[in-house]
């Protein structure tokens, strides 16, 4: 009997994957998993459709997000899990999400012009649709018109942290994401803590209601799981874990290598049933 996994990180086309939220869970279906969460990047628009596109075919799809919040300089991601992506606070808070990413977009864009490149927002609102705007949809455009080889080489050059056309998100804080999943009804957990290099910042969130950590991640090798998992214990957190796969055209389809076992899903539905 194959034993199944789960994956509890991704992101499709809603944000910056390349992925559509139904082939999302198509994809998924075909390397083996047996329950995803979509994880859109400040955004649960591809919610519905990812849902309705795994009660289809029999797969669970758990309203999920990613939170961007952020501690001095450094970017921090918070996962959100069963959410409703109906609750109009959460929306509400999106909403201001959008609005700053479309202004972020529209300065990136200036500094570009004033570096003699000359593309327009208009290009870049195109580009993604009625996904959450961000980076990659710059460095898309800045491919198609020629002025980088790829979204590694536009990201190089012009739009990476400390690069000339770099500009900083909309900031809010760890506990301003926690509280936000919260009341939505969900569950938040501490995106690839690896990334960070931060790890004396876990209990800081912990004490601001953080429910888990993503110990299991594409960036995260058999030493940092077992780093994140002891921390995970220690603070009494629960475990998640996810592939963070955003499609085939930025990087590898990397959904199903990071294989989260079912257990992590049944102590994360245990613990929301005790609120």
């Amino acid at each position: 009997m194959i034993e199944k996994f789960i994956d509890l990180h991704m992101h499709s086309t809603r944000s910056d994957g390349s992925f559509s939220p139904k082939d999302v869970v198509a994809h998924a279906q075909s390397v083996g998993v047996s329950t995803i969460s979509l994880t859109d990047h400040d955004s649960v628009v591809g919610v519905a459709e990812a849902v309705e596109a795994g009660s289809a075919i029999g797969m669970e799809v758990i309203p999920g997000v990613e939170l961007s919040a952020q501690v001095g300089d450094k970017d921090i991601h918070i996962l959100g899990y069963f959410i409703d992506p109906d609750c109009p606070d959460l929306l509400a808070f999106l909403k201001k999400f959008q609005d700053a990413r479309i202004e972020r977009a529209e300065r990136m864009v200036n500094k570009l012009n004033a570096l003699g490149i000359p593309i327009h927002l208009s290009q870049v609102l195109a580009r993604a649709g009625d996904a959450a705007i961000g980076r990659p949809h710059v460095a898309d455009v800045l491919v198609e018109q020629g002025f980088a080889f790829s979204s590694n080489d536009a990201f190089y050059k012009y739009l990476g942290y400390a690069k000339p056309a770099y500009e900083p998100k909309y900031a809010m804080s760890p506990a301003e994401a926690i509280e936000v999943i919260r009341a939505s009804g969900g569950l938040s957990s501490l995106a690839h803590p690896v990334l960070y290099a931060r790890d004396d910042l876990i209990p800081t969130f912990a004490d601001a209601g953080l429910d888990a950590i993503e110990v299991m991640h594409i960036k995260q090798d058999t030493r940092a799981v077992q780093r994140y998992s002891q921390a995970a214990e220690k603070l009494g957190l629960l475990k998640t874990g996810g592939s963070d796969c955003h499609g085939d055209r930025r990087g590898d389809a990397v959904l199903g290598q990071v294989k989260v076992p079912v257990a992590f899903l049944e102590a994360m539905r245990a613990h929301l049933a005790t609120r």
